[in-house]
């Protein structure tokens, strides 16, 4: 009798293996998307493109097609994936948007709503001007910031750029009067246009215009001197104690069954490693920086500790 149940649990074993290989050898049976909860054109949609580009020879040759959805400063993509299937077919373009929102407007959902898949990104932030600004140095502007309140776009209200932006005033004792807008296209829009004085970004977003000659990017939120950005100098190599970076990954909604997740966490582990992909961020100037599901969720539970210190005194909308 003690042997038969020995081999009854055996072969139960034998048969899950069996299924987890199956699953894992199936999955995706179908196309994938990725909810982009930004218009086109910012960094989000342009490293979520190149993700979809490289992904098939991942995903059993399916497709990962890009959905933009904006609106809300992301609420709106936000809340369609929380609510979307747990089946790994509908992930988010996860940045640290996911943490902010929640905690300055009135949403359905928080960071523990997801379930994070992979960074692939920790991009720092820089503040910028247009080329014929008359701020030349990052010094000689937030000296002028400190005497007279000057004009700064963002992509949006409580954005992690314009978290970045709040902390460049918490630290420097500069004012700034905010220009939000609905996208980071119309943000560089309003930039080169001459509307506001300056903006701040990600460094991937601000390479490709400061090496055309339409912006001047006066300080990088890095702890050291960025190759990619020679004669920039760090805010906290001008006396700002300021380092600050915006994460980017993927995340699936909480409940996620685990053979799922650890289908999707191996397969763009390869992605995100892929030479296409690796060369694509290089060229685009988006510093790459890769992390699984585990260290991904902790980064993003102590970056919610420090949100959470610095965003209550922006007020719910």
């Amino acid at each position: 009798m003690k042997r038969l149940s020995h081999i009854i649990v055996l072969a139960l074993a034998v048969l899950m293996l069996s299924a987890g290989s199956s699953f894992a050898s199936s999955f995706p049976t179908k196309n994938m998307k990725i909810i982009v909860p930004f218009a086109p054109g910012g960094a989000v949609d342009f490293t979520c493109r190149l993700i979809a580009k490289v992904a098939p020879k991942y995903l059993n040759g399916k497709k990962v097609i890009v959905r933009n959805m904006p609106g809300g400063g992301a609420v709106i993509g936000q809340t369609f994936v929380a609510n979307a299937r747990p089946d790994g077919y509908t992930l988010l373009g996860y940045t640290s948007s996911v943490v902010n929102n929640p905690i300055t407007k009135k949403t359905t959902y928080t960071y523990k709503s997801f379930q994070p898949v992979v960074m692939y990104c920790l991009d720092p932030t820089v503040l910028v001007v247009p080329a014929n600004s008359k701020y030349k140095t990052l010094k000689q502007f937030l000296d002028a910031a400190k005497e007279k309140s000057i004009s700064v776009a963002t992509p949006g209200y409580s954005t992690s750029h314009h978290i970045a932006a709040l902390l460049i005033q918490g630290k420097s004792g500069a004012k700034f009067d905010y220009i939000h807008n609905q996208s980071a296209a119309m943000q560089l829009q309003e930039l080169m246009g001459g509307h506001v004085d300056a903006s701040v970004m990600s460094s991937g977003e601000a390479k490709p215009h400061m090496d055309d000659g339409s912006i001047r990017v006066l300080g990088i939120t890095a702890d050291r001197p960025n190759p990619a950005f020679p004669n920039v100098p760090t805010f906290v190599s001008e006396g700002v104690d300021l380092t600050f970076g915006t994460f980017r990954g993927l995340a699936v909604p909480a409940g996620t069954p685990k053979e799922v997740m650890d289908t999707l966490a191996e397969a763009f582990k390869k992605i995100v490693k892929d030479p296409e992909f690796v060369k694509g961020m290089e060229h685009a100037g988006y510093p790459m920086t890769y992390r699984g599901p585990k260290e991904f969720s902790d980064f993003v539970a102590n970056d919610a500790v420090l949100m959470n210190q610095i965003l209550p005194t922006l007020k719910k909308k």
